[in-house]
């Protein structure tokens, strides 16, 4: 190849790599969020100024506040909060007319419209946005109360709108499928914990924690699988009948997770060298087959294929005990060696349960093979 091919080949090389670093940039929340917040609020504006509707900072108020991280959560918020207002203009203006009718003060008119819309709000959370239209309507009525609740109103159900049609333009992130991509991101991470962990004790060094900076950065996958979950479940857009499978998922991999404070536990036990030693290998081994089983089980929930995984992974437990049985130990050290075969156990049972319950489910079978440790 010539001089002048390799160079162009370079170049594309970097124009693919800035492309994936631009892609990247523009797909977190930090850069997604106020871009679909700035084209709400435009949206709702340009709208409204060019209707020669009223209320215009009440249109961008209302998308400046409905926009979320995903499609999903953006127009389940936008449905709260023109529902909440409507609620709230019927209850302000309801008090206000019948406050004027019987020719009760200002005050009792307040006390009676906030009051039930902060009943509402607490009842119902997502009528939460009735509380300040029934309170501005009730404290600072306009002239013609109906003319101006009904314009309020419509300027709500402008910027809910425009907030939905900039979560759907502008850098759309289904809840989903980010759901779908951060439980596997979450189960890696928690296989590197896993050998991480096996790793220290063979060296004989502190344990990593949960609550350690490494630790911590592995969890945001976790935090986040949580946040698309919460975002997705109430409205189901792309999934009409649900994503039950995700949704199984994201509790067993939570209870997986529990699984971590009980590793955590036994980490804090003094071990001897002699321990260290022996078991070291064994338990790198268990930790490592358990990674082979997370790496599988993470690429099935990536792609929704249940073909490849390694289920279960028992040899290894088999040598553990093995080291375990025909190891020289003291009294206190057998103690402490049956903790550590027992937690890992627990590990491996609850990956196992997972896996089996995935394959079982993608074949019409029942959800879990494996019965829950109590």
């Amino acid at each position: 190849m010539h001089s002048g091919d390799m160079r162009h080949v370079r170049i594309l090389v970097n124009l693919f790599k800035r492309a994936s670093r631009s892609r990247m940039l523009l797909g977190r929340d930090g850069v997604r969020l106020p871009l679909q917040t700035v084209g709400a609020v435009l949206l709702a504006y340009a709208w409204m100024t060019w209707q020669r509707m009223p209320d215009v900072a009440w249109g961008a108020f209302s998308a400046l506040f409905v926009v979320r991280a995903t499609i999903e959560g953006t127009v389940t918020e936008a449905i709260a909060r023109i529902v909440g207002a409507m609620a709230g203009v019927a209850l302000g203006v309801g008090v206000v007319l019948l406050a004027a009718a019987m020719n009760l003060s200002i005050a009792w008119s307040i006390v009676a419209s906030v009051g039930a819309a902060a009943f509402m709000s607490i009842r119902w959370p997502w009528l939460g946005y009735s509380l300040v239209t029934a309170t501005i309507l009730t404290v600072a009525p306009d002239d013609d109360i109906l003319a101006g609740a009904a314009s309020k109103t419509l300027a709500i159900c402008v910027g809910s709108t425009s907030g939905i049609l900039a979560a759907f333009t502008v850098l759309p992130l289904w809840a989903r499928a980010s759901m779908r991509y951060n439980m596997a991101a979450s189960l890696e991470s928690y296989g590197e914990l896993l050998v991480d962990w096996a790793g220290a004790l063979g060296q004989g060094r502190p344990r990593p924690r949960e609550q350690d900076k490494p630790a911590l950065a592995r969890a945001r996958a976790r935090w986040r699988a949580a946040s698309m979950a919460c975002q997705a479940r109430p409205l189901r857009l792309r999934y009409p009948r649900g994503d039950r499978e995700a949704d199984w998922l994201h509790e067993r991999i939570e209870q997986l997770w529990l699984t971590v404070p009980l590793l955590e536990r036994v980490g804090r036990l003094t071990l001897t060298d002699n321990v260290c030693n022996r078991l070291g290998a064994s338990l790198d081994e268990v930790a490592r087959a358990a990674r082979r089983q997370i790496d599988a089980l993470a690429r099935a929930i990536r792609e929704k294929n249940g073909q490849g995984l390694a289920c279960p992974a028992t040899e290894p437990l088999a040598q553990l005990a093995q080291a375990i049985e025909h190891g020289a130990f003291s009294p206190a050290e057998r103690e402490t060696v049956a903790l550590i075969a027992w937690a890992w156990r627990e590990v491996t049972r609850e990956l196992d349960a997972v896996c089996q319950g995935l394959e079982a489910r993608r074949h019409g079978g029942p959800s879990s093979p494996i019965q829950h440790r109590r």
